[in-house]
């Protein structure tokens, strides 16, 4: 089953908030737990950064700019649509499966 990432934030905060030791080895080394947790290896280039909430503050997460020419135009949507490789990162895995 493929999760989106917002869910995989919601379980891994879930563990969080209810498993100190979790809660600790998270905030102590983000990736090794991701990687346990989804059973997945993140690229080096790839990192996951943890914040601890304050009672005090509010977050907001603001996704990054997708960079010009890096949609793919009608064209390339066809492509995708019958199977054939379009450019760009579109057929790019960011993590791969153990």
């Amino acid at each position: 089953m493929k999760m989106t990432r917002g869910e995989m934030q919601d379980l891994l905060a879930k563990f969080a908030s209810s498993n100190p030791q979790y809660r600790s080895a998270l905030l102590k080394n983000p990736k090794a737990v991701v990687e346990k947790q989804f059973n997945m290896t993140l690229p080096d280039n790839v990192k996951v950064q943890v914040v601890e909430e304050r009672a005090d503050t509010i977050y907001v997460v603001v996704p990054h700019a997708v960079a010009a020419g890096a949609e793919l135009d009608d064209a390339d949507l066809e492509k995708v649509a019958g199977g054939s490789k379009v450019k760009g990162d579109a057929t790019a895995a960011t993590a791969t499966a153990r």
